[in-house]
């Protein structure tokens, strides 16, 4: 046990020295949460919005102001032509258009349909998806108060229309805050990051600057050697994860469950994360090589289990092949623990899955690093 100890120190007292490593995981698990909480906002909100409104009547102006006094457009200017409208979608400072007809006014006066073409610039599906639906709900409680008046005129009393009430209710995440997922699932990806990079450099490190040899040939075992490598990234994983929870609280993030168990999964993750860092160490001749391929296995890591799209959405293929990464289960995990107040009672088949994929990733891992140490 006094060997492990030493060589958990020795690999605690290199991480120290290493101003590099030390700057790279703080900032993945501190200001690139900082920031992308910020950036990474997938509401389309306050899209800047250009009119071309030819009826000009207090009808269409109504119309108009029912759009810009919501949040979800501003006013970007008002066209006099459609050249001034296609100019600028064309130039990106609209996002949207809106454009009323001639005889908005008069078709509505006399019961007809009265159209309107809302234009959204697809570039950016997501904002355009979104930029529609605002406006069909916008359109749709106009419609409503147009039928209501008409029927009132015509001696119908109502309140409102007859039908189906709908309230939308969001469960768990009400306010619908966007940030709340950000910060959570870039806690999942700085640990993903901090495992793989963390241990991947402790193995290179010893080939790099040629001291590996001179461990071999001390009393130290190989074993010990690779609990070393495996206990100090997943002990400075876990201490990077405390400041993480400090960015949760600038951002005002509940955390509904309880925090030990997060980090009891964080620590199951960053078994796997360890596991495939030592494997990428034993590949990989020095500490560039070791980072670029951490960053090559960053990707599909963070892009197949569910963090950017629902696996759901994804080809079959692919759907078979995401429970195979620990992220997925991990990031099922802890938006289970922030956002619903699971615990083990609920979660231990990801808990169990875990531990399983990132036991095999890292007896592979120690694996090829003995094996190679041997020869």
């Amino acid at each position: 046990m006094s060997r492990i100890y030493g060589l958990v120190k020795k690999e605690f007292i290199h991480f120290y020295r290493d101003p590099v490593s030390m700057f790279l995981i703080l900032y993945h698990f501190t200001a690139c949460i900082v920031l992308c909480a910020y950036c990474f906002l997938f509401d389309a909100k306050h899209l800047p919005t250009v009119v071309y409104d030819m009826n000009r009547t207090a009808t269409s102006r109504d119309l108009t102001q029912r759009f810009l006094s919501t949040e979800y457009f501003d006013l970007d200017s008002f066209a006099i032509t459609m050249k001034d409208v296609k100019k600028r979608l064309d130039s990106g400072k609209a996002r949207v258009a809106i454009i009323i007809p001639p005889d908005f006014t008069r078709c509505l006066a006399e019961g007809r349909s009265a159209p309107v073409q809302f234009i959204s610039d697809g570039c950016d599906a997501n904002v355009a998806g979104q930029g529609v639906g605002f406006a069909k709900r916008i359109i749709f409680t106009y419609n409503q108060e147009i039928i209501l008046n008409r029927l009132n005129d015509q001696g119908v009393v109502l309140s409102h229309l007859p039908g189906i009430h709908s309230e939308s209710r969001m469960l768990y995440n009400q306010e619908m805050e966007g940030v709340y997922f950000v910060v959570i699932y870039h806690i999942v990806i700085a640990g993903l990051i901090g495992g793989l990079v963390l241990s991947s450099t402790a193995v290179v490190r010893e080939k790099e600057r040629g001291t590996i040899d001179q461990l071999l040939v001390t009393p130290t075992r190989s074993w010990e050697l690779l609990i070393a490598k495996t206990i100090a990234p997943i002990a400075i994983g876990m201490i990077a994860t405390v400041f993480s929870f400090l960015v949760v609280l600038w951002f005002q993030v509940p955390c509904k469950g309880n925090p030990l168990t997060f980090f009891a999964y964080m620590g199951f993750f960053l078994i796997g994360q360890s596991g495939i860092g030592i494997l990428i160490g034993s590949i990989c001749k020095n500490m560039l090589q070791a980072i670029l391929l951490c960053f090559g296995v960053w990707f599909p890591s963070t892009a197949m289990v569910g963090i950017l799209t629902p696996i759901a959405n994804m080809p079959p293929f692919m759907q078979k092949i995401a429970p195979i990464w620990p992220t997925t289960h991990f990031n099922i995990a802890a938006n289970s623990i922030f956002q619903k107040a699971h615990g083990f009672s609920i979660l231990w088949p990801e808990a169990v899955k875990l531990l399983g994929i990132g036991l095999v990733l890292l007896a592979v891992g120690c694996f090829i690093a003995w094996r190679q140490w041997r020869q």
